[in-house]
């Protein structure tokens, strides 16, 4: 149904009454204007911005402006996975909102926000009570940080990619068994859809063949997960990590059930990207832990400099 909406929209159907489907297929060739993966005729591509702009759907209206302004502003949306990749060396927090509810999901975002997170993670517990609404309803609630969408499957690589990307995320996530093939084709949605892609690690495959075939694939980062059972009494991520900053040149994220009073975090050299969430979800002020582990991820960064 996308593919025919997609047709008719290129066709420059002046009956095809506006839907969800109609929308999603807009946006999708809009965000391909803007990240110059189609070119189309110019009157053509203003037919569709103008449609976009008066679009219901406040992410379709926003995609357009951004189409509209891209020549003026010489803006790149690519520089999505460039800034991601930048992230190597640095320093950097990501807030995983490890919730079931919506509502507090939503706060601790805002929370995030004002604390000036670098991050946002919607994590699969969310997607799975909301859907991939749950992404679009963080991201209009966080519309200038980037948002993290967790796919827990990396199966269908190249549809999770979509399914998150149409919704409002900035990075996709995919977690689970994964084949180059499959991630292949998630790099190239990745790359028409103007998203970063980063992969989660499961430890049997931390190896230097492995991470060098992922690594071609073009993905734009790692990331090392941790089941929430094992606790902050397992050190493997920040080991995983450090294996895997030794074999790649990308940035690497790690989630590990950790607080402010982890020393082997802020001790460590081996992570980019620190994935806080169950500690920010459980707590009773989630706004203040969130300005602490803010202040000292920042921290960490300054001294770093040189």
């Amino acid at each position: 149904m996308k593919l025919l909406a997609r047709i008719r929209l290129l066709g420059t159907d002046s009956c095809l009454e506006a839907s969800a489907v109609v929308n999603d297929a807009l946006f999708g060739l809009l965000r391909e204007l803007r990240t110059g993966w189609i070119a189309l005729p110019p009157d053509l591509e203003q037919s569709l911005v103008a449609r976009g702009e008066s679009s219901a759907h406040w992410l379709t209206t926003r995609e357009a402006r951004a189409t509209r302004r891209r020549y003026a502003l010489h803006a790149d949306i690519g520089s999505v996975r460039e800034q991601y990749r930048r992230r190597r060396g640095c320093r950097s927090l990501q807030v995983a909102l490890d919730v079931h509810s919506l509502d507090r999901a939503i706060t601790i975002a805002r929370a995030a926000v004002d604390a000036g997170t670098d991050f946002i993670e919607v994590g699969d517990p969310l997607i799975k009570r909301s859907g991939v609404a749950a992404i679009a309803a963080i991201k209009r609630a966080a519309p200038d940080t980037t948002v993290v969408a967790e796919m827990m499957s990396a199966d269908w690589g190249r549809d999770q990619v979509e399914l998150a990307a149409e919704v409002g995320a900035d990075v996709v996530l995919l977690i689970g068994p994964a084949s180059t093939a499959s991630v292949s084709a998630a790099v190239t949605a990745a790359r028409r859809l103007g998203v970063a892609l980063v992969l989660d690690t499961p430890r049997a495959h931390v190896n230097a063949a492995w991470l060098r075939d992922m690594e071609r694939t073009g993905i734009d980062g790692f990331v090392v997960t941790t089941n929430i059972d094992l606790g902050v009494g397992s050190d493997h991520p920040l080991a995983t990590a450090r294996t895997i900053r030794s074999c790649s040149q990308l940035p690497v994220a790690v989630s590990g059930g950790f607080s402010t009073a982890d020393d082997e975090l802020t001790g460590s050299t081996h992570w980019d990207i620190a994935i806080i969430g169950r500690s920010i979800a459980d707590a009773v002020a989630p706004a203040d832990l969130v300005y602490q582990l803010t202040s000292i991820v920042r921290k960490i960064h300054a001294k770093e400099r040189p």
